[in-house]
């Protein structure tokens, strides 16, 4: 009931399939080319159903199965040629030609000779055997050859088609590959056994159907309307030609067996195919020799390129990504060459960032060593004077004895450099290949460079990331600086006014008691700053307590006495740290008395909505272009004796407080700088 239902599933899918493909394609003579191969299969299968349902129609089915089969010789020929193919029939190679000319020889030998030529069968109804005359052995012969040179051609159109096209067709062209290879298979038993088991059909038909199924995900889930231009050159290097080669071989010799040990040899040979396959299997699974072998034999056969690059391309790309540190990224690279190209392991020298010397940063499945490689060593001149990959067998060069010793011990077979545009910025050892009889070609050297270019490019983002990070640190201690110094200014300017008024008024009692009280003042904020040196403000490093702006601001105005500030407004109250608004409040203040030039400053105090302070000058004003975007920017003034630092500092210290600085400069002049702080409240979240 099963093998009917798969040969019956076989039976329709091989003749509804073709016509949707036929419809859904764009290219009608290669849908047409499929649909008529089909069919043919569809037809084979019909008749191989029904010769066990109706054994008296032996004679009529099995000569409708001589046709078909008949017909398959050419029709395959020229599917294969046209399947997925840029096709002109005038400049196909004279050898298709030849083989399209002789593809037709079963159709004359059907046609010549009648069916009992070809089978004989004594009780078909009981043992459902056809027995094959002379005849029929050459017929499926011819048969199981020119469908091997339709495989021959798929290989062929797979070898010349390029990665992304091979990416959309491979499962088309694996599909309709098992359904050829399935009827080789079936046809060969009447090569082995001079005798057609009717049992085989339902295998061939699950054949068939997986073929098929291959064939519908392809057209389904990534098209196949391609035009493969064929190279004369990747046409001749077949992987099939050399498996059918084999598969002939063994089909003779279980033949021969069968001759000579009668039918008890097929059960011998099988168990000995089963047992060999078996050993072969370990053998590869355990050999990494070998399994290069078997790769590079596949690829080189089967694809016509030793290498599938986008394959290889995702492999680096994968590796660097998961790097997740220095270590990891180098040992990745290593891992990168030696998979790719066969070899046992590797190391990798870069060059110091504050050095000339080159020093092994990673070794791979090979003996570590600190030695160093200074700039001017033998090794360093060779690969930057060569510029190219050194293959070590290939070409001598003259060397130091140490770092002969070095490269021998460690059976080194490549170097390659790694070079970032002007300079070389390292080189990778390559050690033995697994392989010790593989051929490196060009092939082989060109992705090697390749590789090579992309990781020069990934180790100097590496290295400009180092370099990033230390200018970060860099500036973050030049803005700690430029703190400190802006504070040490805003101290010593008080300082100068009292060295300055000691001169006139050193004896005066009342003037010695200011000066202690002003001296003792700005001890105590230079001790603060001390402390401060590696504090910038942020929301959790303030001390924050509800006061009144209006006497914050009145305290940082005693710190510059010869300030001409009028206040305006009333008790504010804030949520703020004292020390550091006032840090702010200064600031403005000094500001707007370089701005204007020593003259009236107006400060405002308020709730509009919210505590807000506002410094008003009335000086020239401020330029439009710096209001609009260097107004807060570090180490940008327009002061002759500026350091572009003081309102930047401002503007931290608000942030922190969740507050906002900005200034405005009406039309008429002047310059008002406002500090908006948040809203002050209780418990309970009502406004104090």
């Amino acid at each position: 009931m099963i093998n009917s239902a798969i040969q019956i599933l076989a039976i329709g899918f091989s003749f509804f399939y073709p016509i949707y493909s036929l419809i859904r394609s764009e290219r009608m003579l290669s849908a047409a080319s499929l649909l008529v191969l089909l069919w043919l299969v569809s037809a084979l299968g019909v008749c191989d159903f029904l010769l066990p349902e109706f054994p008296d129609k032996v004679a009529l089915l099995s000569s409708i199965s001589l046709y078909c089969m008949a017909l398959l010789c050419p029709v395959s020929i020229l599917f294969s040629n046209v399947f997925c193919r840029d096709f002109i029939f005038t400049k196909l190679p004279k050898a298709q030609h030849l083989l399209l000319a002789l593809s037709l020889m079963p159709l004359f030998l059907v046609g010549f000779f009648p069916v009992s030529s070809f089978f004989f069968s004594p009780d078909f109804a009981t043992d459902k055997m056809l027995f094959l005359e002379p005849i029929a052995f050459f017929f499926y012969l011819q048969l199981v050859l020119f469908l091997a040179v339709s495989l021959f051609n798929l290989e062929a159109t797979v070898a010349n088609a390029p990665h992304g096209v091979r990416w959309k067709i491979k499962f088309a062209m694996v599909g309709i590959g098992v359904i050829l290879a399935t009827h080789v298979l079936y046809f060969s038993q009447g090569i082995i056994f001079r005798a057609i088991d009717i049992g085989f059909v339902s295998p061939r038909a699950l054949g068939v159907v997986i073929g098929l199924l291959l064939m519908v995900y392809s057209k389904v889930s990534r098209g196949g309307d391609e035009r493969i231009v064929i190279s004369r050159h990747l046409a001749y290097r077949s992987f099939v030609v050399l498996f059918c080669a084999l598969f002939l071989l063994a089909v003779g010799l279980i033949g021969e067996g069968v001759k000579i040990f009668g039918s008890e040899f097929n059960s011998y040979a099988f168990i000995m195919l089963v047992l060999v396959a078996g050993i072969a299997l370990v053998v590869v699974a355990l050999s990494e020799s070998v399994r290069r072998k078997v790769k590079l034999t596949i690829q080189k056969h089967f694809y016509g390129e030793k290498y599938d690059y986008r394959i290889e391309w995702k492999k680096f790309t994968d590796r660097m990504t998961h790097a997740r540190s220095k270590e990891e990224l180098y040992d990745n690279i290593l891992t990168v060459y030696c998979e790719t190209f066969g070899i046992v392991g590797g190391c990798m020298y870069l060059q110091g960032r504050h050095s000339s010397d080159f020093a092994p940063v990673s070794f791979h499945e090979m003996d570590e060593s600190k030695q160093l490689l200074p700039d001017n060593s033998t090794l360093i001149r060779a690969v930057r004077d060569k510029k190219n990959i050194l293959d070590l067998r290939q070409e001598e060069l003259e060397l130091d004895e140490e770092v002969k010793l070095f490269l021998q011990k460690r059976e080194a077979r490549f170097i390659v450099p790694i070079h970032s545009a002007p300079s070389m910025v390292g080189f990778i050892i390559l050690g033995a290949p697994i392989n010790i009889v593989e051929q490196y070609d060009d092939e082989d050297l060109e992705l090697m460079e390749a590789i090579s270019s992309q990781a020069a490019a990934v180790l100097m983002n590496l290295r400009l990331g180092d370099e990033l990070a230390e200018a970060r640190d860099m500036e973050a201690f030049g803005k700690v600086a430029a703190f400190v110094l802006h504070d040490l200014k805003n101290q010593v300017y008080p300082l100068s006014l009292l060295a300055e008024n000691a001169r006139e008024y050193i004896n005066e009692p009342e003037f010695q008691k200011d000066m202690l009280a002003s001296l003792s003042n700005i001890v105590s904020r230079m001790n603060i700053l001390i402390s401060q040196l590696t504090n910038i403000p942020t929301k959790g490093s303030l001390r924050l307590e509800v006061v009144d702006l209006m006497e914050v601001a009145r305290e940082a105005a005693e710190l510059i006495p010869s300030a001409k500030i009028e206040f305006v407004g009333g008790p504010t109250k804030a949520w703020v740290d004292v020390e550091e608004i006032k840090k702010v409040a200064l600031n403005l203040y000094l500001n707007a008395m370089e701005s204007g030039d020593g003259g009236l400053i107006e400060v405002h105090v308020g709730n509009e909505p919210g505590p807000t302070l506002k410094v008003i000058d009335f000086g020239k004003g401020i330029d439009r272009e710096i209001l609009q975007g260097g107004l807060f920017v570090p180490f940008k003034t327009t002061k002759k004796k500026g350091m572009g630092i003081g309102l930047y500092q401002s503007k931290q210290i608000v942030d922190a407080h969740g507050g906002r600085i900005f200034a405005t400069s009406p039309d008429g002049g002047g310059a008002v700088f406002s500090v908006q702080l948040p809203e002050v409240s209780d418990a309970d979240g009502n406004k104090v």
